[in-house]
């Protein structure tokens, strides 16, 4: 069995103190404060348990690491490597959450890159990607007999004139195609407005379906999925006619005239556009340009400027209701502009902002559009000025300057006017659409992110067993009937088989956080957000996931905040540490 033996233990408050402690045990040191508990387990037995593995690593490790203060005490016999689980916050990085703590989410994204079946976020079609022959098969198959037309497109949703692109297409032969669903000629293409989005399709051949052009179709595919970036649409021109002279009703998937269908080689969906990378756990991390949301970055809020702060509602435009402005060096240029404006619509300047009706606010703080105000502005040295132009608004001058601006003093002031908000492209789940697409059992990965960990746990447990365990006797807690946890379907065979040991892990760590009393912290909870007692809890269960033995663990109250029913399970939990071979070593200020 074996002892840890301390002698002569003068660490802060410590007298000499000589103590033996049993390993492999749970060890409760109780006391009351300032009686030298912390001093005792913390800054004594763990900080030399530290110390002492520190030591056995090579130099070079070392010097990463640091040297640590030896305790002051005679001499410490029979430790073990340690580990600290203390109440202190775990991470103050944003991007740390429930789940990337307890490394549920590393289990996630393997899950979703194995068995996830990719789906259109707009449509809602399942997204697979096919080989250039696989695509001419299908094409064979279902146009035989038509005459069609290849079509490949290059520019979808795209700003720009794109004279550059037309030239191209008429040097390598490519003279006719659709520009914004019209066809025309692309030697003399109509000149496209620059900042207007435009689709362009270039038509790759036409011709009338057998088997006896196949190469020749394999060739136009081919080279529609080059122009198009791996997407190519075949469209039905003319469907074969009957004895009768009507449409053959005979036709496989019965294809009409003018119906087009659109293949693709990536994981995109071939009419939408919502482009997958690759099916790779990078790609469903939050952390990683592949899979976060490109207008948060991941983070699932964004800074924006936040009207409570902004508009003084009480004071009118005369007065200076636009707080931000009032301490800019243009506060009187600022305040000449928003009275012209008020002006040019005929809006009174002398009431509270508050009190001006919906269609002088929206102006005002949004700006005019592309209607023009002639400004005019004279200066105290008697010099004029003016302009005529469009008045941007409130919001989209503070966020120029905010961008633009070259002074940290200017964007610091004006960062005081700014809160976090929930990011509108991915309502807050820090994914892309084409991720948040991929499915799992009839779960998307940012739905079951914002999960309980009681919901999780019984979405996991009806992916692998199509109903629950006796998990749920233990818990004493009602199953949750949320939307999430009702569409979550059993996973199929294959399914299973891939992702089995993935989901048992995952599993096992939703468990012991639903043991430990934190069955109510969603997954996608922020971990700087937590209290300390939760935190603790959080890496106590992880620790658990590890299953290490021969370990010296210290904890610091880890039932603190804790709900008294849920005692007798975190005793359990704890148990589970010494069942594995590991010494327990816990800090509490309650005897009971």
């Amino acid at each position: 069995q074996g002892w840890i033996v301390v002698k002569g233990a003068r660490t802060h408050n410590l007298r000499d103190i000589d103590v033996k402690i049993p390993r492999g045990k749970f060890v409760v040191i109780s006391g009351v404060s300032g009686s030298g508990k912390s001093s005792l387990a913390f800054d004594t037995l763990y900080a030399e348990g530290q110390r002492r593995y520190v030591e056995s690593l090579s130099s070079y490790a070392r010097q990463f690491l640091g040297q640590m203060k030896k305790p002051d005490c005679d001499s410490i016999e029979g430790l073990s490597p340690a580990i600290s689980i203390d109440q202190k916050q775990g991470s103050h990085n944003p991007r740390s959450t429930v789940a990337t703590v307890t490394e549920i989410m590393d289990y996630l994204r393997l899950l979703w890159a194995r068995v996830g079946l990719p789906h259109c976020p707009d449509c809602g079609r399942e997204v697979t990607r096919r080989t250039v022959q696989e695509i001419v098969d299908d094409v064979l198959w279902r146009f035989e007999g038509h005459a069609i037309a290849i079509w490949s497109p290059a520019v979808r949703n795209r700003k720009g004139t794109h004279a550059d692109l037309f030239r191209a297409l008429v040097e390598q032969g490519y003279l006719k195609g659709r520009i914004n669903g019209r066809e025309e000629e692309f030697e003399g293409a109509p000149e496209l407005e620059k900042n207007l989005r435009h689709d362009i399709d270039v038509r790759i051949d036409r011709l009338r379906l057998s088997r006896t052009n196949k190469q020749r179709l394999t060739e136009a595919v081919a080279e529609g999925m080059r122009l198009g970036g791996g997407t190519v649409a075949i469209e039905s021109l003319e469907a074969p006619k009957s004895a009768k002279g009507e449409e053959s009703q005979e036709q496989r998937f019965q294809t009409k005239s003018g119906e087009i269908i659109a293949y693709t080689e990536e994981f995109a969906c071939a009419e939408h556009g919502s482009f997958l990378p690759e099916m790779s756990p990078r790609v469903f991390s939050f952390n990683n340009p592949l899979g976060a949301c490109p207008d948060c970055q991941g983070l699932g809020v964004q800074r924006e400027f936040s009207p409570d702060m902004v508009i003084d509602r009480l004071a009118s435009v005369e007065e200076g209701c636009i707080r931000p402005f009032r301490s800019s060096m243009m506060s009187g240029w600022y305040k000449t502009q928003m009275k012209q404006v008020c002006e040019h619509y005929g809006h009174p300047t002398d009431i509270p902002f508050g009190e001006l009706d919906d269609d002088a606010k929206d102006i005002l703080l949004h700006g005019t559009g592309s209607t023009a105000i002639n400004f005019e502005f004279s200066s105290n040295k008697g010099s004029a000025y003016r302009m005529i132009r469009p008045w941007e608004g409130v919001f989209s001058r503070i966020r120029r300057t905010y961008t633009d601006t070259a002074s940290d003093r200017t964007r610091s002031r004006l960062a005081s006017y700014m809160t976090d908000e929930h990011c509108l492209e991915c309502n807050g789940r820090k994914l892309n659409r084409a991720v948040s697409g991929v499915i799992v059992g009839g779960v998307s990965l940012p739905a079951f992110s914002a999960c309980s960990v009681l919901e999780a746990l019984a979405v996991v447990q009806r992916w692998r067993l199509g109903a629950l365990d006796e998990t749920w006797d233990k818990l004493e807690r009602e199953v949750p009937t949320t939307e999430v946890v009702s569409t979550s379907q059993h996973l199929d065979e294959r399914s299973l088989f891939i992702g089995e040991e993935v989901i048992k892990e995952i599993e096992s760590r939703l468990r012991f956080l639903a043991l430990v009393g934190l069955d109510y912290l969603t997954l996608d909870r922020r971990a700087n957000t937590l209290a300390g007692g939760e935190s603790q809890r959080i890496r106590l269960a992880t620790q658990i996931g590890t299953r290490l033995t021969g370990v010296m663990y210290v904890l610091d109250e880890p039932s603190i905040g804790l709900h008294p029913r849920d005692n007798g399970r975190l005793l359990e939990t704890l148990r589970e540490l010494t069942t594995l071979g590991n010494s327990l070593l816990v800090v509490e200020h309650d005897e009971a």
